[in-house]
């Protein structure tokens, strides 16, 4: 077994075909990991930045609360407290962009925010990312590799059939299934092997993150499952009397499908079925909450304040309580859009078990921190977080308005949750596929044997 091993090793290395597939392989590797590396880097700069903004607006904040300021300045500090709402760095953002691209990263938190406009701040991307597109190690697994894998198998005992030296190559081998395997075994090698190669240089020039050894081991178990799928079914086209042609255009039709079509067909549909609220309805709410909010307060507080401290406290009472009654006008609005969000997601994972290189992306953006599950939950933990630190002022301003060290210290801070998710039903599913498919040409194969 080794010696057909290494026998059929040299006759893929000799190939051309098989050293243009590497060629492809290792360029499109290269861009991938040059990509990763600046999405990474960019997301550890701008988090740092967003923390180290917030810890001196908090340091100078500290540094007004410990002076003996006039009570017409002290009433204000409430209104300068700004805090900042960071997700944490996603581990293998060099390895799957996901929604790292476009998904916000940290928004600033005061008295003055709302939940529903917490992340509507636009962000350039920068210029030279765009130049170069977001290819990444996921988009290698997916789309570039089950292509190759195709380019290196299609003809894998088709070719032998069609030439009718089927049966002198089972000779020589010994039998049908040593010789599938020891020409398996090198063709996914090549395919496999510098795509881990690239993940694993990844991790030794990438800088150290929290969960960034499990997050690529998940990573490279749901990538091997997606190929070992792909791999089944190209054993499995095998085992049908088609011709190498004949297989190679049905893969390529397979590929086609289930990673160009039904993913696209998906996204519509769930659109379709879920649709978001007008965003104008929202703004509507908004405009008409503030109106309302204002004139109220104006009706309710006719009286002129004695001084100026005391000027200045009903001023942050009313901001207060206009942005409180904006939040509670706009809730119904926001959470349609919420129920929409959850709902889109939630029929984009039961639809993606049939798509299985949709049911891999979505695996490997949680495995890496880059998924919509996490972009939901940091939203949801930073917008819980504002109602506590909004909470704890309200009690400052309905005491006496003054914020001492001590109440300073004791507001609350923001903890992001982890970014990542579990991806073992995912990979569970495309392992059963890879054996289902195997099996079925396992199952073909042995007639064939059979029969010779």
């Amino acid at each position: 077994m080794l010696k057909l091993l290494a026998i059929e090793t040299r006759q893929l290395l000799t190939s051309r075909a098989a050293q243009a597939a590497l060629l492809v392989l290792i360029l499109m590797l290269g861009i991938a990991m040059a990509n990763g590396r600046s999405l990474l880097a960019a997301q550890i700069a701008t988090r740092a930045a967003a923390t180290a903004e917030a810890s001196e607006a908090r340091a100078k904040l500290a540094e007004q609360v410990a002076k003996d300021l006039p009570a017409a300045e002290a009433v204000l500090l409430p209104v300068r407290v700004r805090d900042a709402a960071v997700s944490a760095v996603p581990p293998l953002a060099d390895v799957v962009a996901g929604r790292a691209v476009t998904d916000p990263m940290a928004a600033s938190i005061s008295l003055r925010s709302r939940a529903d406009n917490l992340f509507r701040r636009p962000s350039l991307e920068n210029p030279e990312r765009l130049m170069r597109g977001s290819l990444d190690l996921a988009f290698v697994a997916i789309v570039v590799a089950p292509l190759l894998l195709i380019a290196l198998g299609h003809g894998l005992f088709s070719a032998d059939r069609d030439s009718g030296a089927a049966r002198l190559v089972l000779a020589q081998a010994g039998g049908l299934g040593p010789l599938l395997l020891a020409r398996s075994l090198p063709r996914l090698a090549l395919v496999a092997g510098p795509i881990l190669l690239a993940l694993a240089l990844l991790l030794a020039t990438g800088p150290d993150l929290p969960g960034r050894g499990a997050a690529a081991l998940n990573w490279s178990a749901v990538a091997l499952a997606l190929l070992a799928a792909w791999w089944g079914a190209i054993l499995w086209v095998n085992s049908c009397r088609v011709s190498a042609d004949g297989a190679a255009l049905a893969l390529v039709s397979l590929w086609a499908l289930f990673t160009l079509v039904l993913p696209v067909l998906v996204a519509a549909n769930v659109q379709l079925l879920h649709p978001s609220p007008s965003r104008l309805a929202e703004m509507a709410a908004v405009r008409a909450a503030e109106i309302a909010a204002s004139t109220e307060w104006e009706n309710d507080h006719p009286e002129v304040a004695a001084s100026e401290a005391e000027a200045r406290r009903a001023s942050v009472a009313r901001a207060a309580g206009v942005s409180a009654r904006v939040e509670a006008a706009v809730a119904p609005v926001s959470a349609r859009f919420a129920d929409a969000l959850a709902a889109q997601q939630q029929a984009s994972a039961a639809l993606a078990w049939a798509v299985p290189p949709l049911l891999a992306s979505q695996a490997m953006a949680d495995a890496g921190g880059t998924g919509l599950a996490g972009a939901i939950g940091f939203r949801s933990e930073a917008a819980a977080h504002l109602a506590r630190l909004k909470a704890a002022l309200g009690q400052v301003l309905a005491d006496d308005g003054l914020l001492t060290p001590q109440r300073l210290a004791a507001l609350p801070r923001f903890i992001p949750p982890p970014p990542t998710r579990s991806t073992l039903p995912a990979l569970i599913w495309l392992a059963l596929i890879a054996a289902l498919l195997s099996g079925l040409a396992a199952r073909n194969f042995a007639r064939i044997e059979l029969a010779a």
